[in-house]
């Protein structure tokens, strides 16, 4: 593939997990968690933007359609392995949802990714 993919997605992917917790709060509590301080919403962010910047690498290696849709479609299907672990990483602290958030959905991104990978027609 001859378009690659800006690593400036990856702060967007942060954004999108930043507003996914406060929805599963909504949703799930009744209210947004506003009381909670920046910095945890801050450590979500960051998470985001580890999960993204993993997104974008495998994106970015990826040599046809079919592998950068897989990659994809595994980023979506991490996605609430990476909400559920924030949610209760959040218990432990920081470090809690740096590895319970991320390391779930880098792990099904790249799994995707490699799956695709060895399955392609070249």
């Amino acid at each position: 593939m001859e378009k690659k993919v800006s690593y400036i997605w990856a702060l967007g992917v942060g954004l999108l997990l930043v507003v996914l917790n406060l929805l599963l709060f909504l949703f799930r509590f009744g209210d947004m968690n506003t009381e909670a301080p920046l910095t945890d919403y801050l450590v979500i962010f960051l998470a985001g933007g580890v999960i993204g910047a993993a997104l974008v690498y495998f994106l970015r290696r990826s040599e046809t359609k079919s592998i950068f849709n897989a990659t994809l479609t595994a980023f979506v299907i991490g996605l609430p392995f990476a909400m559920f672990g924030t949610m209760f990483g959040g218990i432990v602290g920081w470090i809690g949802i740096l590895l319970l958030g991320v390391s779930p959905a880098v792990f099904l991104i790249g799994l995707g990714y490699y799956l695709s990978r060895a399955f392609a027609r070249k």
